[in-house]
């Protein structure tokens, strides 16, 4: 069944998988991507120093939900900040040897980090509204483009889904695919996807524990979304996004909902 009725998917699986004939050799050359991206020359906003809630893994665990029901009100920079820092950031460093390694909060192939976090930030105290990116390096927003997108553009890029605008800010996971395939070839490809789940999974969790809610977003026009963040197709692809704001609701099946739905079969 999977090879026939999904042939691209069973392409890629096939031709990425290992065998003894076909391990790679160490690679020659470093890599030829840099570790970290930046925006040399644009408006920055230092961040605050994240703080975590005082709450249990399986309190957070418990209170994720796909949200579908915003109220539209700001989140606070330090809410931004602890979101972003805990999902991607940089939290400690080490040295072995001359070596120096940057701890961060999700495992990666080969250490090498490829994902990038963008924003389109909507209601944040004391941010503009418009598209920024997260330097992680820095604790850093940087901006994009300071003309904010309108509603009825969000929902357009996440194929008509219109709860998403209401959210304070939907977080945009891309990839530097160099990063990672220059050591793994396209097999990398797959350590790629696996890593921008670990870090969703961070983003929702700590959204929960700062009382926030949150909706996993895979539906987007690539192209459109790449034009809007200024990717190079070539080298940065847009992977998945995470809206993220204040529920509408304590109603668990009510959040699930889209607007004007209201099956309410689960508290």
């Amino acid at each position: 069944m999977f090879k026939t009725k999904f042939p691209l998917a069973w392409t890629f699986h096939r031709n990425t998988s290992r065998w003894l004939h076909n391990l790679l050799e160490p690679a020659d050359e470093p890599n030829p991507e840099p570790a970290f991206k930046e925006y040399f020359g644009k408006t920055t906003l230092s961040l605050p120093e994240p703080v975590l809630p005082e709450t249990s893994l399986r309190e957070a665990v418990s209170a994720r939900l796909s949200c579908r029901r915003f109220t539209g009100a700001s989140l606070t920079l330090l809410q931004l900040a602890t979101v972003l820092n805990t999902t991607y950031g940089i939290h400690s460093r080490s040295t072995l040897g001359d070596l120096e390694f940057l701890e961060r909060p999700v495992p990666s192939g080969g250490g090498l980090y490829p994902l990038e976090l963008y924003l389109l930030a909507n209601t944040i105290e004391g941010v503009e509204a418009g598209v920024y990116h997260y330097a992680a390096l820095h604790h850093t927003l940087e901006l994009i483009r300071s003309r904010p997108l309108t509603r009825s553009q969000v929902s357009r890029l996440f194929m008509g889904q219109p709860y998403v605008a209401e959210a304070a800010v939907v977080v945009i996971f891309t990839a530097v695919v160099g990063r990672s395939l220059w050591k793994y070839g396209d097999r990398g490809y797959r350590y790629i996807l696996i890593e921008v789940g670990h870090a969703a999974q961070n983003l929702n969790l700590v959204s929960c524990a700062l009382g926030l809610a949150s909706l996993n977003l895979g539906g987007f026009f690539d192209a459109d979304l790449a034009t809007v963040l200024q990717l190079d197709l070539e080298s940065e692809v847009p992977l998945y996004a995470v809206a993220v704001g204040v529920p509408a609701s304590a109603n668990r099946a009510e959040l699930r909902q889209p607007p004007g739905q209201n099956n309410l079969a689960t508290p």
